[in-house]
């Protein structure tokens, strides 16, 4: 297919065109720097929101085991809702972006396409629970999926209502609506589990954080209106979301595909237990390794605001229409996407043991030799996740799509393996789980880097790569010096543990200043909301 895919119709591209040139200049860089002030605040409230969860939540269910089931669970619940979400919310956005009359109609058709899709997906799901809690060897996870189930049509109405307000650029109203959802799940979710020690009681409070915050997108953002216009069809919009959505499914299996098949590996290698033992061991494991997955998630969730800007200002006809531009573009958000990962990186991983038992409870320690190897795989997988919305943002669906399958081929085969071969050994299996992603995500991201190169000879600068490569290998060897966590004195203690993570991040940062790969003019351009630097002028 060729690159205008997303475009199915002359319609909707002549329409798109007609407002580009008769309203007046778009204002991106105004756009831009709305979006770098708003967005990346609310993303960091959700990131915050998200961890208190994650860090709560043990305590609140009161075992590692319980938490390993709550691991599975959402993990499994957040692969189809966060393709609903995302792909929903790029889809209208994708056909908002030409004006006030477009954001009605890609409401309009959104709500359409998702009576169909959003439905669809919830039954689906409520039908495949069974079959999951199969192929992970635990019955018990069939009710706590199906009930989830609401929150994948929740999530799939919500989205259109998050999307429309990205479309339009109203990013005050997009991070207003994020900030309310993530203080609203996390709460009503603690409390849940907090009550009753109940996995299932912490769905249902997911379940209900979902629909409230359906409503309250609907009245915020509004139902779609009635305007003037060429109306967008579903056939047009999914057009653009199936690529999309599959794109997203194998983005979003990634995350979890490990936890997946640790759980099912080493529930099969254990024998000579009953099966209450055996869950009881096999779950406690999978939630130690849920702990390290969730801290290595931490940067991804960060840049994960960068999308949402990146994804309107690439879709804009004039910034699609000039190549070097976009390639501007392209090259600075990979650049500071790098700079920022690495940075958080080298704060969470100069010492892994350190970092889990700062922030979960001592027996989650064990899982340090496996964080330390997710946050390299985590940086892959950010990179990637970048690489593809560029791509979809220009309208490269269908390639975006099989990059994608690609990579999850490729990690489902690399995990798999490395656990089996691990277990064959005797061995424990976290590490070798995140072994095993670790390949997978990073020959996704030299597919896509390659990519990107031979079709828009744009790319993450080399110089750049290496500078923050020696920074970050400075940083990590500091952390070989440094007491071990727990043992006697300031530095072994809890807070020595944060004081080496903020020394870690000064570190960083005077290593890039030193070799000329940031500048304080630069940094002082990034204070005052300017999401890129001088080369980004038009």
């Amino acid at each position: 297919m060729s690159d205008r895919t997303v475009s199915a119709s002359s319609a909707s591209a002549s329409s798109s065109s007609v407002a580009a040139s008769s309203a007046p200049a778009d204002d991106l860089g105004q756009s831009a720097r709305r979006g770098a002030l708003f967005i990346p605040l609310a993303k960091l409230w959700f990131l915050v929101a998200a961890l208190l969860l994650q860090l709560l939540l043990p305590r609140a269910l009161g075992s590692a085991a319980l938490y390993g089931v709550w691991t599975l669970v959402s993990s499994w619940l957040s692969t189809f809702n966060n393709v609903m979400i995302t792909a929903t919310i790029q889809a209208v956005a994708y056909f908002a972006a030409g004006g006030p009359s477009a954001v009605e109609q890609a409401k309009k058709t959104a709500l359409k396409m998702n009576l169909l899709i959003g439905g669809g997906s919830a039954t689906l799901f409520f039908l495949l629970a069974p079959l999951i809690a199969s192929f992970e060897h635990d019955a018990e996870l069939t009710s706590q999926l199906q009930l989830g189930s609401l929150i994948i049509l929740g999530y799939s109405f919500y989205a259109v209502f998050v999307g429309a307000a990205n479309g339009a650029r109203q990013f005050h109203e997009q991070a207003g609506l994020d900030i309310t959802f993530a203080t609203m799940r996390t709460g009503l979710v603690l409390v849940a589990a907090l009550l009753l020690h109940s996995t299932l009681a912490a769905v249902g409070g997911w379940v209900l954080a979902a629909l409230l915050i359906l409503i309250l997108s609907a009245l915020l953002v509004g139902l779609p209106k009635a305007t003037e216009g060429e109306p967008i069809s579903v056939r047009t919009m999914l057009g653009f979301g199936a690529w999309l959505a599959l794109y997203l499914m194998g983005l979003n299996a990634l995350m979890f595909m490990d936890g997946w098949w640790l759980k099912r590996l080493y529930t099969e290698a254990q024998t000579g237990l009953s099966p209450v033992e055996v869950k009881r061991t096999v779950d406690a494991v999978v939630g130690i390794y849920g702990a390290a997955q969730t801290v290595a998630r931490l940067p991804y969730q960060l840049i994960v605001a960068v999308t949402f800007v990146v994804f309107p200002l690439l879709s804009a006809p004039a910034v699609k229409a000039d190549r070097e531009r976009t390639q501007r573009y392209i090259s600075a958000t990979l650049r500071y996407s790098l700079i920022a990962i690495l940075g958080l990186v080298s704060a969470l991983g100069v010492r892994p043991q350190a970092t889990l038992r700062l922030l979960f409870p001592p027996e989650y320690m064990v899982g340090g030799p496996a964080l330390a190897i997710l946050l390299g795989a985590y940086v892959c997988f950010s990179l990637l996740s970048i690489v593809g919305t560029i791509t979809n943002s220009l309208g490269r669906t269908v390639h975006t799509a099989l990059m994608g399958l690609l990579t999850v081929i490729l990690s489902a085969l690399s995990v798999y393996t490395s656990i089996r071969y691990s277990l064959g050994l005797g061995h424990q299996p976290l590490r070798a789980a995140a072994l095993g992603l670790l390949a997978g995500m990073g020959g996704g991201l030299v597919i896509g880097l390659v990519y990107l190169w031979q079709t828009l000879r744009a790319t993450l600068p080399m110089k750049t790569l290496l500078r923050t490569g020696l920074a970050l290998g400075v940083v990590l060897g500091l952390g070989q010096f440094w007491p071990a966590a727990g043992s006697a004195g300031l530095l072994g203690s809890k807070i020595g543990t944060i004081l080496c993570a903020g020394l870690s991040g000064v570190v960083y940062l005077v290593i890039l200043l030193l070799s000329k790969e940031l500048s304080l003019k630069e940094l002082a351009l990034l204070r005052r909301e300017r999401p890129q630097g001088p080369s980004l002028d038009a």
